[in-house]
């Protein structure tokens, strides 16, 4: 949800009954923590955190991740991004703030036929090394125009080790 995940019923933005009534479900099934977390308003979010609690003003402007709802004292249970410091917040401090690709928080790469996730000290390291991966990418397709061209092959070549040629989309230029 911290990607900014959202619920839809007939092509528009499910309403609030809708979304308690899937909650209802989702507990009954055994899932009660997930349901806790989708009832309410920032529950799974990614959020910034724009007014400082207490004495703590190095936080306003850091973002965290919320993962519960305590109903008692009205705040939520977050972890902040980068330090995994977890907090207690009231919802007037904190203000959504969904990933995005220009702002992940984290970047996964494939190395060696696995997933390797890089994790950084700040919003802003992260953000320069998305930046950086696109000033590559355009400079990496300047330097040779046909880099399109040769990695829709490359696709269409192992779809065809695989036996899976009959998977290529209508979109695909490659001659079969």
């Amino acid at each position: 949800m911290s990607w900014g995940a959202e619920l839809f019923e007939e092509g528009e933005p499910s309403i609030k009954e809708m979304k308690l009534a899937l909650c209802e479900t989702i507990t009954s099934n055994g899932y009660v923590q997930i349901a806790k977390l989708m009832s309410s308003e920032l529950g799974g979010r990614r959020c910034e955190i724009v007014c400082a609690p207490n004495t703590r003003g190095d936080l306003v402007g850091k973002t965290c991740v919320v993962h519960e709802y305590i109903i008692e004292s009205n705040q939520y249970k977050v972890t902040i991004e980068f330090t995994n410091e977890v907090l207690l917040l009231g919802s007037d401090h904190l203000k959504r703030r969904d990933r995005t690709p220009q702002d992940p928080g984290y970047y996964v790469e494939s190395e060696n036929n696995g997933l390797n996730r890089r994790d950084f000290k700040s919003n802003e390291e992260c953000q320069a090394f998305i930046a950086c991966l696109s000033v590559e990418k355009e400079e990496s397709l300047e330097n040779d125009p046909d880099a399109k061209a040769k990695a829709e092959q490359a696709a269409t070549d192992l779809l065809a080790e695989l036996g899976l040629e009959d998977l290529e989309g209508p979109s695909s230029s490659a001659s079969k």
